[in-house]
């Protein structure tokens, strides 16, 4: 059966993480998506190269896709640039505000060509405000919104940023997830569009802290900001921003419900949230929280949470995970193994749910990884191909949008393609 975008139409203009990996979702619904590089290859491509041209990485966030390597800059590149818009719905960027404009593929531009394209466009910052022109990624992103420092994690006295780039990745959905609703939109009214994402933005979506109460939550967040910038004006490392920034903070003391636990052979998660599973932990546990008491006094909240932490710490260290999962399944408390990515290749679950799945690349032979992350019963999702060797699909693409051999030769001759 075909997928649900079969015949849509997609030119990926994109690098490194989001907007890749926008298009790569895309592919798998079934859209044809054609992937354009420069001719040296993007930078994902050259990053910890594993081949000449080729890295884990650009695999990861390429799958699925054609490759036509084009130099938009070379003259006489706009024939052929604006044959691919023609023949594009969707038009996906992410470079900085007005780099798209000088290499012809903004969407003014764009929809003078194609006037219904969707124009899908992921920057750092925004695109407008002082920051918009700045180069930015996952790492900086992370940085200027407080996903860095919102569950922290210190190296050597540095705040060290979240590693998957989580930024990246979540403006990578929002932005497939974009363009669905706006080819939704088109088959309904036949108009296109622009949508945007930014890294700062989805990094901010990210985290539940950021959305407040004005009347409960202005106030306390006021003076945690004022906190954190007094420890800056007098040099304090990070160690004590963090501190003081704790400080102001002890709803969050003695959190033993809703946390990793050392065991006595390895380390468990535990998740408990709302009445109903923090009673069962208790009960499991075999320990009393004052803090729900109706007389509790908050005076005491210091002391009783340390009280509580060490009670349950202790606890868990008593047995192995081997025995605390079972134990805590059969009073249906959720909780887990923490593990390392290396161990879930043959785990059980992943396997019986076929989580990972095989593939085919050019170049490297078979690949393996995560299965399209939904899946559709009348619309099956499926990778298409592995992630294109440079510039692999250059002639039979360029023949598909009208040109003819002879042309093709000579775009290679001039290097306007590969």
């Amino acid at each position: 059966m075909p997928g649900a975008l079969e015949g849509v139409r997609v030119l990926d203009c994109t690098q490194i993480i989001a907007g890749p990996l926008a298009g790569s979702l895309l592919s798998e619904m079934g859209a044809d998506v054609v992937k354009v590089e420069p001719l040296e290859g993007e930078p994902w491509r050259l990053q910890a190269e594993i081949i000449p041209k080729e890295s884990k990485a650009y695999l990861s966030q390429n799958r699925g896709k054609r490759g036509l390597a084009l130099d938009f800059k070379a003259p006489g590149a706009a024939p052929v640039r604006d044959a691919l818009i023609r023949w594009a719905d969707v038009l996906l960027t992410n470079y900085r505000p007005g780099v798209p404009e000088s290499l012809g593929i903004d969407y003014e531009s764009a929809r003078k060509i194609r006037p219904d394209i969707i124009y899908a466009e992921n920057t750092a910052f925004g695109k407008l405000g002082p920051d918009a022109n700045r180069r930015g990624y996952d790492i900086v992103a992370q940085a200027m919104s407080g996903l860095t420092t919102s569950n922290p994690n210190l190296q050597n006295g540095l705040p060290m940023q979240v590693g998957f780039a989580p930024a990246d990745v979540m403006s990578g959905i929002a932005l497939a997830w974009g363009i669905t609703a706006a080819l939704y939109h088109r088959e309904k009214t036949g108009e296109g569009q622009a949508l945007n994402t930014s890294l700062l933005l989805t990094a901010l979506t990210l985290q539940a802290g950021s959305k407040e109460i004005l009347a409960m939550d202005e106030e306390p967040r006021e003076r945690r900001r004022s906190a954190v910038e007094a420890a800056r004006a007098r040099g304090a490392n990070i160690e004590t921003v963090y501190a003081e920034r704790r400080a102001l903070m002890p709803e969050l003391a003695g959190n033993v419900y809703y946390r990793p636990y050392q065991t006595k052979d390895s380390y468990i998660a535990v998740g408990c949230l709302g009445p109903g599973p923090r009673a069962r932990f208790r009960e499991a546990l075999q320990f009393h929280d004052p803090r729900y008491d109706s007389d509790f006094d908050p005076a005491r909240l210091k002391e009783v949470a340390a009280g509580l932490v060490a009670t349950c710490e202790a606890k868990f260290l008593e047995h192995p995970n081997d025995f605390w999962i079972p134990f805590l399944d059969s009073r249906d408390i959720a909780a887990g193994p923490v593990r390392f990515i290396e161990e879930m290749w043959n785990d059980p679950q992943v396997v019986a749910n076929e989580f990972l799945e095989e593939y085919d690349h050019t170049l490297l032979g078979p690949l393996r990884g995560p299965a399209p992350i939904i899946r559709m019963t009348g619309t099956p999702t499926r990778i298409q191909r592995a992630a294109p060797a440079l510039g692999e699909h250059t002639a039979d693409i360029l023949a598909e949008v009208g040109f003819t051999a002879e042309q093709i030769a000579s775009f290679q001759e001039q290097s306007i393609t590969n």
